[in-house]
């Protein structure tokens, strides 16, 4: 099978006409949250970090505040949990830690004297060798550092020092299994329009120890200023992204903190509520935000648990034709001055498989042109035609269309599918598939999220 021909960004449409990108926030579950920290040795808050599913079983990496007791108030302690269907999770006893109430029976795999780390950014990295099969990088102190294990629970610092001195507490890194690449972004400072505010910077490495100096990727501009109205107390500011591979495409969950007081008011901890956005890169170096950035991750109503503050794991888990995402939200801001019970917790956000963003044609008919991309036997595409029909056309790279491939010979489809098969009257598949062609798409009423060739 080809690539999937994702249309988040244009980077494989030639040409478009008639058609409106459309970002499809995630579906909530409706037993949200799924896991809260309610155990003796826990506190109010849950900072998710990693979630993955391996062997059939859904792992979560996750971080709580039992340091808000003793010498260890306000670190954070490091905790494990696990799942048979991603919705219910048991708490294992790992034995490792000695928790506040002078019991073992806990599921803490990284206490405060180990040098917490905030976001438990775990990758798996078989590729590393003995030891190394997982790897995990995350902030503490100083700056930011890496650890290996060989099951996710017990883990080895490579050293005392960070690999990445002098950053901010916010960092969020992948392993690109497509590129063999380490990819992290973390947060920094800078004088943005006469304010200070978080920005976030890119690194790749080859081995998660040797780190490229970390370079501005995203900075707030001036549309995501747009909602202050000149008000020079209010500012928005990239908090941090969690990024990722997902096919062809690199993505990420742009986290905008949309700030309400002046730097200082707060410290360095302003207040304010935070919107997730959807972004997208080719490279890693250049990254472009989707569509008309509204939200890919809704926030709840004011005085739900997820109301306040929201933020999502570092990537996808990927279950069959579902894409879940899990999120860490409260039901306070940013900053905001304690009153009574907070209520922090993770939650679970739902797609179908690539239906994150999608190109609609409504009443007029709508046409997509894409690049030569590798042909195959049959064309897929995954579209919601139920209101409407889409139809195609193959075109050779000269932009001919091919024999026996036009538009009139096209059987419409009008379904709602993940994955339907591109039928011609007297041809179901392609011969020669040994070339590059170009798909020209026809929808009315439709949209489609990507196509692909088998």
């Amino acid at each position: 099978m080809t690539d999937r021909v994702l249309f988040i960004d244009d980077a494989q449409v030639r040409s478009m006409e008639g058609l409106q990108r459309r970002i499809h926030p995630g579906e909530k579950l409706e037993g949200n949250p799924v896991l809260r920290c309610d155990r003796a040795w826990e506190s109010d808050q849950a900072m998710l970090g990693t979630v993955m599913k391996e062997e059939g079983v859904y792992r979560m990496w996750y971080g709580s505040g039992v340091g808000q007791h003793g010498d260890n108030k306000g670190r954070l302690w490091h905790m494990y949990a696990e799942s048979d269907d991603g919705i219910e999770w048991r708490l294992p006893s790992l034995g490792q830690f000695i928790d506040p109430q002078g019991s073992m029976s806990n599921n803490v795999f990284l206490d405060p004297e180990s040098r917490p780390h905030q976001y438990s950014n775990v990758m798996r990295t078989p590729h590393m060798g003995p030891g190394r099969r997982y790897t995990m990088v995350s902030f503490s102190g100083p700056g930011h550092h890496v650890r290996f294990s060989d099951d996710g629970l017990k883990w080895t610092e490579w050293s005392s020092e960070p690999v990445i001195p002098r950053f901010g507490d916010v960092g969020f890194y992948t392993y690109d299994e497509r590129d063999q690449i380490f990819r992290g972004m973390v947060k920094r400072y800078l004088q943005v329009r006469g304010r200070r505010r978080r920005i976030q910077n890119r690194t790749v490495s080859a081995d998660a120890y040797d780190w490229t100096l970390p370079l501005p990727a995203v900075v707030p501009d001036e549309i995501d200023d747009a909602w202050t109205h000149g008000d020079l107390d209010k500012a928005s500011e990239i908090y941090g992204i969690p990024i990722f591979r997902y096919g062809s495409l690199l993505l990420g969950f742009v986290d905008i903190l949309r700030t309400t007081d002046a730097m200082g008011t707060l410290g360095m901890n302003n207040q304010g509520v935070v919107d997730v956005q959807l972004i997208s890169s080719r490279d890693g170096q250049t990254w472009e935000r989707v569509g008309d950035r509204s939200r890919i991750l809704e926030m709840g109503r004011r005085g739900e648990w997820d109301g306040g503050f929201i933020r999502s794991a570092k990537t996808f888990v990927e279950d069959g034709d579902e894409l879940r995402l899990y999120y860490f939200a409260m039901d306070h801001p940013h900053g905001a001055q304690k009153k009574g019970d907070w209520k922090r917790a993770v939650g679970l956000a739902r797609w179908q498989k690539d239906r994150l963003v999608g190109l609609r044609a409504a009443d007029e008919e709508g046409e997509l042109v894409t690049v030569p991309v590798p042909a195959g036997k049959q064309l897929h595409v995954n579209a919601d035609t139920s209101r409407g029909q889409i139809t195609a056309e193959l075109l050779d790279e000269a932009g001919t269309v091919v024999p026996g491939f036009e538009r009139d010979a096209c059987l419409p489809f009008d379904g709602d599918a993940l994955d339907h098969t591109i039928t011609w009257r007297r041809l179901a598949s392609k011969d020669n598939h040994d070339e590059n062609l170009s798909v020209r798409l026809y929808l009315r009423n439709a949209e489609v999220f990507s196509l692909w060739f088998s």
